[in-house]
């Protein structure tokens, strides 16, 4: 493993959201969804809305002639499972309350750690249900693209693996890009 090429997406989460977890703010906007479709279950809306950000994210990466991010089951896991702990102790952090990292997190599932990784957070919240995966992968997506270190993890060449997880109790969203760029 080499350290140097870790420091630089570290550095970035480390700078993006400070040491220790916080509680998530619902960001100030109004969720452009269609209410007319079939209401999901919230597994069923957790696994469109990965399906959606990962196709999105790699039409993304087309679009400025970048390779397209293959589907990893255990970056998918991590990020699955720090979505999951996000929704339940209710934070929005690239580390929990107790300090760890996504370094942390791939620290369990691998001997040794790829030689990059980022990660994305997002959470959107509907007051009167969340019910489009479409329009939730969409903002996210919109959102992480505005963003300087979000859209850098994105649109990065290092990466080549990408994990999403997302959970969601039907009325809040928690979702999380895990990338990794090989051993």
């Amino acid at each position: 493993m080499k350290i140097a090429s870790l420091t630089l997406p570290l550095l970035l989460i480390f700078m993006a959201c400070g040491a220790k977890a916080k509680e998530g703010a619902a960001i100030p906007f109004h969720l452009n969804q269609d209410t007319q479709g079939p209401k999901l279950s919230p597994d069923q809306l957790s696994q469109q809305v990965e399906s959606e950000i990962f196709d999105l994210t790699n039409q993304s990466r087309q679009n400025k002639k970048l390779a397209s991010l293959a589907s990893n089951e255990t970056l998918e896991k991590i990020a699955r499972g720090h979505s999951a702990d996000m929704l339940r102790r209710k934070y929005l952090s690239h580390f929990s309350p107790e300090g760890k990292s996504v370094v942390d997190r791939t620290r369990k599932f691998y001997k040794e750690l790829p030689r990059s990784l980022g990660e994305n957070l997002h959470m959107i919240q509907g007051g009167e249900g969340l019910r489009d995966p479409k329009a939730i992968a969409g903002q996210m997506m919109e959102d992480w693209t505005r963003s300087a270190s979000h859209r850098k993890n994105l649109m990065s060449k290092d990466f080549t693996q990408l994990g999403v997880g997302c959970e969601s109790n039907g009325s809040q969203i928690y979702c999380t890009q895990v990338f990794s760029g090989g051993n």
